[in-house]
C-alpha cells in the first residue's frame, strides 16, 4: 500500500473500501473554480497562471492559527455596479472580508492606490503578501491603514490585532 502522502483508502459505509487521490481531487477542484470564473467573466487565464505561481494554492498561504476571512463582497461582481462599467466609468473597487470578529473592508483606485479600514475600529498590524514578498502596515487608532503603490499579481492580507489575545485574521489569495 502506498504511503499516506499522495493517497488514502477509505471506507464505505458497506464495508468496501476504495481508494482516494487527493492531490488529483484537489486539481480538479481548482479547474472546476477557475471555470465558473471564466464564466461569470472574472477570471482569465493570466490571472489563473499568477495565482498558480504565486504559490496561493500551495500549503503556507495561512497559518493553522489564523482565522480565515471569507470573501463576501466584491464590487467586481455585484451586477448593479456592472452596468455603470458598461455606461464607461470604471468605480474603485470594494472588496470585504469577514471572519467571526473581524471585517476586512478594501478599496482600491485604478491608480494601484489601496485604503482599508478594520471593523470592529482597532490598532493593529495589516501584512500585505504578496509576489515580492510581504509588506507590514500599522493601522491607526480607527483600523485605517493605506498602501500608495499596489504590486502587481495576487495579494493577499493577514490582520494581528494589537491586543494580542485576539485571533489574527488571514484572507483568500486574490488578484487585484
Amino acid at each position: 500500500m502506498k504511503p499516506h502522502d499522495q493517497a488514502d483508502e477509505a471506507s464505505r459505509v458497506d464495508g468496501a473500501s476504495f481508494r482516494l487521490d487527493w492531490n488529483a481531487a484537489a486539481g480538479q477542484a481548482r479547474q472546476a473554480s477557475f471555470r465558473r470564473l471564466r464564466a461569470l467573466g472574472v477570471g482569465d487565464d493570466e490571472e489563473e497562471a499568477e495565482l498558480r505561481s504565486s504559490g496561493a494554492f500551495g500549503e503556507g498561504s495561512r497559518s493553522v492559527d489564523d482565522e480565515p476571512a471569507a470573501l463576501v463582497y466584491d464590487s467586481n461582481l455585484d451586477p448593479h455596479l456592472l452596468a455603470t462599467v458598461r455606461a464607461g466609468s470604471r468605480p474603485a473597487r470594494q472588496l470585504t472580508f469577514e471572519s467571526r470578529d473581524l471585517v476586512l473592508e478594501l478599496e482600491i483606485s485604478g491608480a494601484g492606490r489601496l485604503m482599508g479600514q478594520l471593523v470592529p475600529p482597532q490598532a493593529a498590524v495589516v501584512e500585505l503578501r504578496h509576489r515580492a514578498g510581504t509588506t507590514s502596515l500599522d493601522t491607526d487608532e480607527l483600523g485605517c491603514f493605506h498602501v500608495q503603490d499596489m504590486p502587481p499579481g495576487p495579494v493577499s492580507f493577514r490582520c494581528q490585532p494589537a491586543d494580542f489575545a485576539a485571533q489574527a485574521v488571514a484572507t483568500s489569495w486574490i488578484a487585484l
